[in-house]
C-alpha cells in the first residue's frame, strides 16, 4: 500500500454482521452457560430429599356408643386445651344393664344363703339397679313424646280433603297424648324409686370391716359399674386435648358413632420438626448432628440450617403421597431435622432438604 493511499473503508453494515456472526454467539454462549448454572444451582438440581414440616396430632374420639347432640367447634378454628368441642349421649345401655342384672342375681343367690345384712344390702343393689333401667326407659319415652309432638305438629299443615286432615291429625293427636302419659307415667316411677333409694341409703349400716371380703369386694365393682352407667346417661362432653386448630370433623349432629370412633383431628399451630425419608441407595450415611440445608418451594426460595436430630433404626412405608409421586409403595429411612431459625415454616409444608457430610468424618469405601 502505497503512502499516499487511505485504506479502504469497511461500511457499517459489514462490522455489524461481522459482530453478529463472531462477537454475538460467543456472548450469547457465556450469558447462557452462566444463567444456567446459575438456575441449575438455585431452582432446578434436585434436593437429596423431599420432607415435611411436622406438628404435633391429635384425634378426638367417642369414649362409648352414642349419638352427637351439638358440635361447639367447626372446621379451621382455633381450640385451646379443655375447651368443649363436642356434646354426646350414650345410645343404649341396656345391654351392659342386661349384663349387670345377671351379676346381680348370682350375688342375690349367694346372699340367700348368707345372713340378714347382706341380704338387705343385696335388695337395695337391685333396687338401684331397676331404678337405673327406669332411667332410661323414661329417656326413651321422653324421646318417643317428643318425636309423636313433632309428627303433630306436622299434621297442622295438612291441605288434604277435610276428612283426611282430619284424621291424620286425630291420629297424631292420640300418639302424643299417649307419649305424654306414658313418660309423665315413668318420670313418676322414676322419682318414687330415687326417693326409696335415699330412705334406704340413710338406714342400711356398712358390713363390718373383715368380713366376707370377696363378697363386698364383687359388690364394690358391680356399683361402680352401675354409676358409671348411670352417667353414660348424662350427656358426655368432649373436650379438646391441647392447642390447635380443628383440621378434620369427620362426624355430624345427630349421627351415631361407636366406640373408639375418631370424630375430630387436631393439629398445632407451631410445627415441632421436619420430617423425611431416605431412598437407598444411601448417597450417605445420616448421623444424628449432621448440618441441613432447607429451602423452602415457594416463589422465593428461602434457605436456612438445620441439622439431623434423629435417624430411625429401620425402614418404614412413606404415606404421605406428596412425598413420592409414584404409584408404587415405597419405604424410606425416617429422619427427623430441626427448624431452621430464620424460616417461618407451617405444619404440612414440603421442603427440600440437603444433608452436608460431616468434614471429619472419611467416607466409607
Amino acid at each position: 500500500m502505497r503512502p499516499d493511499k487511505k485504506p479502504i473503508p469497511i461500511p457499517l453494515t459489514r462490522r455489524l454482521q461481522f459482530l453478529q456472526t463472531q462477537i454475538l454467539p460467543l456472548l450469547v454462549l457465556g450469558m447462557t452457560g452462566i444463567v444456567t448454572v446459575m438456575l441449575w444451582k438455585d431452582a432446578v438440581s434436585p434436593a437429596m430429599l423431599t420432607g415435611e414440616v411436622t406438628a404435633l396430632k391429635s384425634s378426638v374420639n367417642s369414649p362409648v356408643a352414642a349419638e352427637i347432640v351439638r358440635i361447639h367447634s367447626q372446621r379451621l378454628m382455633m381450640v385451646k386445651a379443655g375447651d368443649i368441642i363436642a356434646e354426646l349421649r350414650a345410645t343404649d345401655p341396656r345391654q351392659s344393664l342386661d349384663l349387670l342384672q345377671n351379676e346381680l342375681n348370682l350375688l342375690r343367690a349367694e346372699a340367700n344363703h348368707g345372713d340378714a345384712k347382706r341380704r338387705e344390702i343385696m335388695d337395695f343393689e337391685r333396687l338401684q339397679l331397676d331404678w337405673l333401667v327406669e332411667k332410661v326407659n323414661l329417656s326413651a319415652a321422653v324421646a318417643a313424646a317428643k318425636r309423636a309432638a313433632m309428627n303433630f305438629e306436622m299434621t297442622q299443615g295438612v291441605t288434604t280433603s277435610p276428612t283426611g286432615a282430619g284424621r291424620y291429625q286425630q291420629e297424631a293427636r292420640l300418639a302424643k297424648e299417649a307419649a305424654d302419659n306414658e313418660a309423665a307415667e315413668r318420670q313418676i316411677l322414676v322419682d318414687t324409686l330415687g326417693n326409696r333409694i335415699e330412705e334406704l341409703r340413710l338406714s342400711i349400716k356398712p358390713v363390718p370391716e373383715g368380713r366376707d371380703e370377696p363378697w363386698k369386694k364383687a359388690l364394690r365393682a358391680l356399683e361402680a359399674r352401675i354409676q358409671a352407667i348411670s352417667r353414660s346417661q348424662e350427656l358426655i362432653q368432649l373436650r379438646a386435648p391441647m392447642n390447635g386448630m380443628v383440621t378434620e370433623i369427620m362426624r355430624q349432629a345427630g349421627e351415631n358413632v361407636v366406640a373408639g370412633e375418631a370424630l375430630f383431628s387436631l393439629t398445632a399451630v407451631q410445627p415441632e420438626h421436619i420430617t423425611g425419608y431416605l431412598r437407598q441407595p444411601f448417597p450417605l450415611e445420616p448421623a444424628v448432628g449432621q448440618e441441613v440445608e432447607v429451602s423452602t418451594k415457594g416463589r422465593h426460595r428461602l434457605k436456612g440450617k438445620a441439622s439431623v436430630i434423629r435417624v430411625g433404626v429401620h425402614f418404614a412405608p412413606i404415606l404421605n403421597p406428596a412425598l413420592h409421586p409414584s404409584l408404587t409403595p415405597e419405604v424410606g429411612l425416617p429422619i427427623e431435622v430441626s427448624l431452621p431459625p430464620n424460616l417461618k415454616l407451617r405444619p404440612g409444608e414440603l421442603v427440600s432438604l440437603v444433608i452436608r457430610p460431616n468434614p471429619d468424618k472419611k467416607p466409607a469405601l
